[in-house]
Formats: C-alpha cells, sequence, structure tokens
C-alpha cells in the first residue's frame, strides 16, 4: 500500500511552521484543493424561502445550473471542525495547558472554559448589546476560530477596548460549487402536525430540489496555513455529510477529494472545470472524474488519494493531529496578541516611523 501522506510532500513549500515568526503577514503562497459534492437526496440549495434554488449560468456551455454558496460550504466546514474539536475533548485531548495561556493573553472566554470545560460555539443570528449574535458564544482562540476568523471585541479579548474590533480574517476560502447537470425538479410536501388529532392536507407547499446523484465541482485555496491545520481543514470538509436547507432531512451528500496543489497563484477554478464537463458532454460520474484528474494532473496538481485524509487524521486521537492543531492556534493567537500590544503601545514597525519621521 502506497504511503498516504505522499501528496502532502507537494504542498509542503506553501505551509507555514508552529513557531515560525510573522504568521499573521501573508508569505503570498497558497494551497489549492480541488472536490466533488455528490448529492446523496434531494438536496434544498437556496438562500431565498420556498420555491427558490441557487443557479447559476456556465459562461461557455451556457447551461444554468444548480450552485453551492461559498458560504454554506464555509459554514458547514466551520461547524464541522468545531465537531472535531469537541471529539478531540471528549476522547480526553489535554486542553488546559491552551486555555490557562488564552487566559493569560486576555482571552475572556478562556477562564469559563477552565471553570466549565472548553466549547466554543455559533451563536443564532440574534443580536444582543450590538454586536453580532454568532461571535457571542466564540471564544476567539480555538482553531476554528483562527483558521476560520472571528471579531474579537472587548467583550471578548481585554486587548481590544473601547469600540475597537480586532477582526482575524478567514484563511480559507471557497469558490461556489457548480453542479455539472441541471437536474432540479420541484416537489410537494406536506406538513403534518403533532399529537393524537394530528391532521393532513392543509398545508401543501412546493420547493425546488436538486435530484440525488447530481454532481458538483468545488475549490477551496488556503492560505498561510500550518501542517496541522491543512489536515484538520480538508478532515472536516470531506467528512461533512449535510448541506442546504432542512438538512437533516434532504441535505445528504459525499464529498471526495481529487487534487492539491501549492503555488503563489491559483491555476484553476470550480467554474471553468464545471464548464468543461458540461462542454464535453461528461455525464456520469466515473467519465466526471476521470476529465478532472487529468485536468488536475496538466495543471501541476498532486491526486489526493481516497481515504487519505482519513488514515492521517483521527479527532480521538489525543497525540495526532489536533493536538498539534490547538499548539498552531495557541503560537497564532500569542503572535496576534504581541502585534495588538505593539500597536496600542505605538511600538513594532509603525512606531518606528514614527520616531525617525519626528527626528
Amino acid at each position: 500500500m502506497s504511503d498516504p501522506s505522499s501528496w502532502i510532500k507537494a504542498v509542503e513549500p506553501c505551509l507555514r511552521r508552529v513557531g515560525e515568526s510573522g504568521r499573521l503577514f501573508p508569505n503570498g503562497k497558497r494551497v489549492e484543493f480541488v472536490f466533488t459534492v455528490k448529492a446523496g437526496n434531494f438536496l434544498l440549495l437556496r438562500t431565498e424561502g420556498p420555491g427558490d434554488i441557487n443557479e447559476a449560468t456556465l459562461p461557455e456551455s451556457k447551461l444554468s445550473v444548480p450552485v453551492i454558496q461559498p458560504q454554506k460550504m464555509m459554514a458547514v466546514v466551520r461547524r464541522r471542525m468545531l465537531h472535531a474539536l469537541r471529539m478531540f475533548r471528549d476522547a480526553g485531548g489535554e486542553l488546559r495547558p491552551y486555555m490557562e495561556k488564552a487566559k493569560a493573553l486576555g482571552f475572556k472566554k478562556a477562564e469559563e472554559h477552565l471553570a466549565n470545560g472548553w466549547n466554543c460555539t455559533i451563536q443564532p443570528p440574534l443580536a444582543q448589546t450590538g454586536e453580532r449574535a454568532t461571535d457571542l458564544g466564540m471564544d476567539g482562540y480555538c482553531p476554528s476560530c483562527t483558521v476560520f476568523g472571528v471579531a474579537l471585541t472587548a467583550s471578548q479579548y481585554t486587548k481590544a477596548g473601547g469600540n475597537m474590533s480586532i477582526g482575524v480574517k478567514t484563511r480559507v476560502h471557497f469558490d461556489p460549487a457548480f453542479a455539472t447537470s441541471r437536474a432540479v425538479q420541484p416537489e410537494t410536501h406536506n406538513k403534518v402536525t403533532e399529537g393524537n388529532m394530528s391532521t393532513t392536507g392543509g398545508a401543501l407547499f412546493t420547493d425546488v430540489h436538486v435530484m440525488p446523484g447530481t454532481l458538483f465541482i468545488g475549490r477551496a485555496v488556503l492560505h498561510d496555513v500550518t501542517m496541522p491545520e491543512l489536515l484538520a481543514t480538508l478532515y472536516s470538509l470531506v467528512t461533512v455529510e449535510e448541506i442546504g436547507g432542512r438538512s437533516g432531512v434532504y441535505g445528504t451528500v459525499k464529498i471526495e477529494p481529487i487534487g492539491i496543489r501549492c503555488g503563489e497563484y491559483s491555476t484553476v477554478s470550480a467554474l471553468e472545470m464545471a464548464d468543461e464537463v458540461v462542454k464535453n458532454g461528461l455525464d456520469t460520474p466515473s467519465r466526471i472524474m476521470e476529465h478532472l484528474k487529468q485536468r488536475l494532473r496538466a495543471s501541476g496538481f498532486t491526486l489526493v488519494p481516497q481515504g487519505g485524509l482519513l488514515e492521517l487524521v483521527k479527532p480521538s486521537d489525543r497525540n495526532g493531529v489536533f493536538k498539534e492543531l490547538w499548539e498552531s492556534s495557541i503560537d497564532y493567537v500569542t503572535q496576534l496578541d504581541s502585534v495588538v500590544v505593539s500597536l496600542q503601545g505605538g511600538g513594532g514597525e509603525r512606531g518606528s516611523r514614527r520616531s525617525r519621521g519626528s527626528r
């Protein structure tokens, strides 16, 4: 059997290292990752109400196809990483040293976590005290926050004084995932009440579904990530099982990795790959996958074997990737804290320029 980690060697030049200085500042390198999403159910892909569906017209083939919006991909992958982080916690992963360090840096949630156990959460979108409610449960220092971004205010991080908000930008960027066919169909549903006197027939409504078997092509670009951040993020992506509206009923999907590339600029996009598939009349998953593999090899990608990520990443391993992920996250926020303190105190490069200019 081949080494499941051999594909990683191809992207190592684009990875940052834990302990490396200047991790907050881009080094101009990126990792491209191409994957497919296969619908296993009648998907509801919409941002509006019933009867709507997210679609886009492919520029060359002129076919209008369903689309999984980037924010949908980001949301499900972020929640999947939180799930994996809780698996690591519940398996006995030692988090106390990281929480103590975060508390010393001024992250307010860390004190609560030291008393009650770590748990970063994404809140429902209800406005509270002038802040976005989605940020209220986020701790600001865990891997989910440092990889996917967070807005830090004084209620979360003591160095963010007054009305200042410190934005930690996401380092993971998704293309829209474009379908390779327009297999959509309206389905009529019936709302059913619960209880001994349940009735049916009085609340019919219609939703437009993407049909099972539809294949989407997606792409993610990861900037300035360390090895554990890369592995944990890709693991969180390929283990996503549900997406879209009413995902617990209709959202079943299977995500498969195809190829990965290290470089200073992007070479492919999900849009152009989906357009090529449609123009070439490729209408089965096997033909589409073979085309994508050939296309990506020609663009300098290394193919990622099926199951390779699952062999390398085990959230329940207390000394595995997720332990290194936590070390990477605390290193990141330590550097963040150092930069914030230097700017507030007039130090660092900006302060040095001030001093030279006043002479």
